[in-house]
């Protein structure tokens, strides 16, 4: 077990990202599909700088704080502000070698350089790798992952912050509320995703960082494999970059008067029709041809304490409608301690086999035991295809198990879909190509898997419809040995506190969120949690108070709230944006509403692209007129 006894080192992973608030028609490279960074601005990636903040409390007894980076020469000016913050020495790893690198071949540099880090600074084992949950530019939340893997250590995701007792102890965002674990050694990575003692820069540390040297690391420096780096070493591959604006489902009627607003509201509420969207299953025939992967379509079943997931099952809808085409089997992989009496769910809703693993060890998630069982399954069973929920537990395990099974992964995909593609001359016949948000929701990107037998994807819970239950659907239970011993936990959970703020946020009938554009946590507290309460009132359902991640970011509320790509997935019958821009990220973690109303100052924001009805004008105006509309006595619904 870790003790304080010894110096606790630090190594931070930052990244230089592009100022995505301002983007460039030029800044894609569309033959490439590759970021055209030299023509944004760049800023020290967010999260980034919250992984420096809690690195600064970890380190212990003169340990030392390495900030590392990977990027162009110009990303030495970025680690020269984590210097002039609290970093003791700073690396640049800058290759063109490591141009165009997917999140994986982006790991296996990042780790070859820590390997380095710790055998010239002469760290020992006792040390923490730190970062960024995540990049405002990719958003995948991969690498972290990966390169624990890559370095076989454990991983602590979504850590808040940290204290030392007898242990380190980290308090973090769990699957199933906030949970206290404490590693059971060093190293150990983790992830963060706030801090609550920020280091600001002091001009003292920002003239020292003037005159120390940076060293530059090239592939060469580390002896790597061309092959592994960049657009070699990728397993994925972006094949189309297009606007989200193509998706864009109607026009929005935008009212002047607040009263109005509320009886248009009332109307479309007691019709209660949903919105029709387009087919699941796309239509593909592979007409007699040979596909490029083989082996059945899976499903990572996430389950808590014997209750299956909700994703688990709208997955196993998608994965009926991938295979279809295929000719191949779905199949369904389930871990816990006796998880076997689930699997006739998992049945009834389309697995036509359910891979079963009880081992107490599988008890609670912890990635390493749950990355074991599933890399044995893979690779006994060589599925094409592996769905898993983009949960924080799916988003914190498919990384790992990507990396490991040497399969590629796209994350927060909100299509999927089987189809051709050209390479290098090539037909590639029947893939998978997965599309999602990126660059905060400018840009939508289709990828597809390289390199690699296996392709994987991460989907956000309430994007795909489950199946109704058939009960007399019969498939087969398989019981394997998942090879999880003591030596996989890395970690010990101390304490959980469930949020029951998630359940109610994913079920309700009726969420008002608020964003950055409200100035403010004061003004976010007086006009969005008033709102949420008066259209419960007056349409007589459960209402929640949602935000977007920048209102997150910005401290107006706790991220339990938060709706979007990286936050939850809601599908209420009226979603009420205030103050949102409508980037896509959060488009795809409401887009599925009944009814979508937009209150905003900005009459040309996104978010009306996507809303049936809105309100332009100044919120300080707006919003009480509006709750003003919601109390009349003539406003009640009837």
């Amino acid at each position: 077990m870790q003790t304080t006894s010894s110096p606790i080192h630090c190594i931070v992973l930052v990244k230089q990202v592009p100022d995505i608030s301002d983007l460039r028609p030029d800044a894609w490279d569309t033959d490439k599909g590759t970021l055209r960074r030299g023509v944004l601005d760049s800023i020290l990636n967010p999260l980034d700088a919250h992984a420096l903040n809690l690195a600064n409390r970890i380190r212990r007894g003169g340990g030392r704080i390495i900030a590392l980076t990977m990027g162009p020469p110009q990303a030495e000016e970025m680690l020269l502000d984590c210097l002039a913050r609290c970093a003791d020495d700073a690396v640049l790893l800058t290759d063109r070698f490591f141009a165009g690198a997917d999140t994986c071949a982006t790991a296996y540099a990042l780790a070859s350089a820590i390997r380095r880090i710790v055998r010239d600074f002469e760290l020992g084992s006792n040390y923490v790798v730190l970062t960024g949950m995540q990049s405002t530019d990719g958003d995948t939340a991969q690498v972290p992952a990966q390169v624990a893997e890559e370095l076989g250590m454990g991983q602590i995701a979504y850590a808040e912050r940290a204290e030392w007792q007898d242990r380190l102890l980290v308090h973090r965002i769990g699957p199933r509320g906030k949970e206290t674990v404490a590693p059971r050694e060093f190293p150990i990575l983790v992830t963060v995703t706030s801090s609550d003692v920020p280091v600001h820069r002091s001009f003292h540390r920002a003239r020292a960082a003037l005159q120390q040297p940076v060293p530059r690391w090239s592939a060469r420096d580390l002896d790597l494999p061309t092959e592994r780096l960049g657009l070699s070493g990728s397993r994925t591959q972006v094949v189309r970059i297009f606007s989200p604006d193509a998706a864009k489902e109607g026009q929005c009627r935008l009212l002047t008067d607040a009263a109005q607003l509320v009886k248009e509201i009332r109307s479309a509420w007691g019709r209660g029709a949903r919105k029709i969207s387009k087919s699941d299953c796309p239509e593909y025939e592979l007409q007699g041809r040979e596909p490029a992967h083989t082996g059945e379509v899976w499903v990572f079943a996430e389950q808590e304490e014997g209750s299956l997931h909700p994703v688990s099952l709208e997955l196993l809808g998608t994965a009926r409608c991938l295979a279809k085409p295929l000719g191949a089997a779905v199949g369904a992989v389930l871990l816990g301690d006796t998880p076997g009496e689930l699997g006739a769910t998992l049945i009834a809703h389309g697995a036509d086999r359910v891979y079963v693993a009880a081992n107490p060890l599988l008890t609670d998630f912890r990635p390493v035991p749950y990355k074991t069982a599933l890399t044995t399954a893979i690779a006994r069973y060589r599925p094409q295809i592996v769905l898993f929920g983009a949960t924080p537990l799916g988003r914190e395990l498919a990384p790992r198990v990507a990396y490991a099974a040497g399969a590629g992964l796209t994350a927060d995909c909100t299509q999927l879909e089987i189809g051709d593609f050209e390479r290098d001359g090539k037909t590639h016949v029947a893939v998978l190509k997965q599309t999602r948000p990126a660059l905060g929701g400018n840009i939508m990107a289709t990828i597809v898997t390289r390199n690699s037998d296996t392709q994987m994807a991460t989907v956000r819970p309430a994007v795909m419809k489950a199946l109704p239950a058939d009960p007399d659907r019969r498939g087969e239970i398989v019981a394997f040995d998942s090879g999880v011993n003591e030596t996989h936990v890395k970690m010990d959970v101390l304490d959980r506190q469930p949020l029951s703020n998630d359940t109610r946020l994913s079920e309700a009938d009726i969420v008002v969120s608020g964003g950055k554009g409200l100035g403010c946590k004061e003004a976010f507290a007086r006009f969005i949690p008033p709102l949420a309460k008066a259209f419960g009132a007056l349409l007589k359902a459960e209402s929640e108070v949602g935000a977007s991640r920048a209102a997150v970011e910005e401290g107006f509320i706790d991220r339990h709230h938060q709706v979007g790509q990286t936050g939850l997935t809601v599908q209420p019958r009226l979603y009420v944006a205030v103050a949102i821009s409508g980037a896509i990220q959060h488009i795809s973690g409401m887009q599925n509403a009944d009814l979508i109303v937009a209150i905003n100052k900005d009459p040309h924001a996104p978010i009306f692209r996507h809303a049936d009805l809105g309100m332009v004008g100044e919120l300080d105006t707006l919003v009480p007129a509006l709750l003003k509309a919601l109390q009349q006595p003539d406003s009640v619904a009837s």
